[in-house]
């Protein structure tokens, strides 16, 4: 029985070891603020093979707020025209995070990036401490992470 549990215990840690996480973004509680939010998205420029994370962040203002859109670059996150996937390279691992679908005719035909198993958004509040010169103040930040299984 004991063996079980020691096979059991390492087929589990394996298989958390396989997934990997890339911090994408901080954005301080201050930023987010009421009901803002912040949602990643990949984007790409077919031509230039090149793909990148967009946070969109949005202010659900009833007078209209404005939305502000980041680009971030990833080192290792690139587009291949020719499967038309977005591709990145982690700890020496190509893995598909998201691929291009077109659909619709006509005039209704429009493209979309839709991501795979593979990888995901996640976020999450982090509290910390930090030192301004007079006092040990208190704040929180929202960091936003790639997960690449």
């Amino acid at each position: 029985m004991k063996m079980f549990f020691i096979a059991l215990a390492l087929v589990v840690a394996a298989a958390a070891s396989q997934a990997g996480e890339i911090k994408v973004k901080s954005i301080s509680q201050y930023v987010l603020y009421g009901s803002s939010t912040a949602t990643p998205s990949f984007a790409v420029n077919p031509s230039m093979g090149r793909a990148w994370i967009e946070v969109t962040v949005t202010s659900n203002d009833p007078e209209g707020g404005i939305s502000e859109v980041e680009q971030i670059k990833i080192p290792g996150l690139s587009f291949d025209a020719q499967t038309n996937s977005i591709n990145i390279d982690f700890e020496g691992k190509i893995t598909t995070c998201a691929e291009l679908k077109t659909t619709g005719r006509s005039i209704f035909r429009h493209t979309t990036i839709k991501m795979t198993p593979n990888c995901k958004f996640e976020g999450r509040w982090r509290k910390f401490s930090y030192d301004n010169g007079f006092e040990i103040k208190k704040t929180a930040a929202y960091e936003i992470f790639l997960i690449v299984e």
